[in-house]
């Protein structure tokens, strides 16, 4: 007989879709869920209380109000029992749906992309989400969720959705609270904590991120594409790239800022790339007035350092490299620029000779007769 899910679930962030006028405003807006097996449910009431009474004298676990150590020594403590995190990571910069302006619909939007996959893995579960709005609100959201999402039938009779205070009717509603402050932490880049890594590293080996839009990894499950031996080792070597360069004395706090964000990216889902508009974000807590272009300076920089950050054609970011496709895309990427220069500049100087013939720019200054060489091999090995 399969055990019962007891999912816990809270947010972080806002519905809040103007993320530009206003300053302070969260970038992403995230959904976690807590998830116990209904065995292990009173040892992990029996914890909450025992760290309740520990870090804040049998007060609420609120996430908001734990400094770094407190959070560390508390998520080290719930390991003692067995538990996932799951969590969405809503990007509400990227969110072009006017109707999600609309509180409410925002809400029923996202949980009910949230809990369907919940749906789909466990036949007998309970749901609880912390109270929130008016109970005009509760009711609206607990009709939507039942008529929308699921509700007990024959075969499944044993499903709950319920929205309970966290502080009497549901204590465990806590958790959720502490980790998904912890997941808003790494991955709302307006509110990025500077302990970041240090969360990442504590929670990564129980916790599974979802995005969106454009997600790519799977709910409930790590992303696992394999890759064969060759791909492996160029993820080896281009992590083991990044990881010296962190540990020189030459680099700067920029490129510090955003090498980690790219690992922190790398070791979320190694397919994913680090949104532009993020790595601004992050760079701008070292460097104010950061920009796009900025950005572009430092990735350069790095470059010419050694380290191997690539752009995949077509889309809108950077990542550090976990197969050799990447590298190969990386290379195609600047040839698909050097050879249409080099043919520009071999018809400028056909045109300036076949007029004046006296007149050979490639030859007659230094360095440009390079030119000429390249030009010479383009055309032999016919390379379009």
């Amino acid at each position: 007989m399969k055990t019962k899910a007891f999912i816990y679930f809270d947010e972080f962030g806002n519905s809040h879709l103007d993320t530009e006028s206003k300053k302070g405003t969260f970038s992403h807006f995230i959904y976690t869920a807590f998830v116990i097996d209904g065995k292990d449910l009173g040892k992990a009431k029996e914890i909450r209380e025992e760290l309740s009474k520990k870090h804040k004298q049998g007060s609420p676990l609120k996430s908001s109000k734990l400094n770094i150590d407190s959070r560390l020594s508390i998520i080290s403590k719930l390991k003692e029992v067995p538990y996932g995190i799951f969590s969405l990571v809503i990007d509400k910069r990227k969110i072009e749906n006017k109707n999600l302006e609309d509180k409410t619909v925002f809400y029923k939007f996202f949980q009910r992309l949230f809990l369907t996959q919940f749906v789909e893995k466990y036949e007998s579960f309970e749901i609880y989400f912390d109270k929130l709005g008016s109970q005009k609100f509760q009711n609206s959201l607990k009709n939507y969720i039942s008529n929308r999402v699921f509700s007990p039938t024959l075969f499944n009779p044993d499903r709950k959705y319920v929205i309970a205070d966290d502080k009497f009717e549901e204590p465990l509603i806590q958790l959720a609270d502490l980790f998904s402050g912890s997941v808003g932490k790494i991955y709302c880049t307006s509110h990025k904590d500077k302990n970041a890594d240090k969360i990442f590293e504590a929670i990564n080996e129980r916790l599974f991120v979802d995005f969106f839009p454009n997600s790519t990894s799977q709910y409930l499950g790590k992303y696992n594409k394999e890759l064969d031996i060759s791909d492996k080792k160029v993820a080896k070597l281009c992590l083991d790239i990044v990881q010296k360069q962190l540990n020189q004395n030459n680099i700067s706090i920029e490129e510090s800022e955003l090498l980690r964000h790219l690992l922190l990216v790398f070791k979320t889902d190694p397919y994913r790339l680090a949104e532009t508009h993020d790595l601004v974000d992050i760079i701008k807590r070292v460097h104010p007035k950061a920009t796009v272009e900025y950005i572009r300076e430092i990735i350069s920089s790095l470059r010419y350092k050694g380290v191997i950050i690539v752009s995949i054609e077509g889309k809108y970011g950077y990542k550090i490299p976990n197969k050799k496709n990447d590298l190969i895309g990386y290379y195609n990427r600047y040839l698909k620029s050097i050879i249409p220069m080099l043919k520009k500049m071999k018809i400028a100087n056909d045109t300036i000779r076949k007029e004046h013939f006296d007149i050979d720019i490639f030859n007659e200054h230094e360095n440009l007769h390079l030119i000429q060489k390249f030009i010479n091999i383009l055309e032999y090995e016919k390379i379009e």
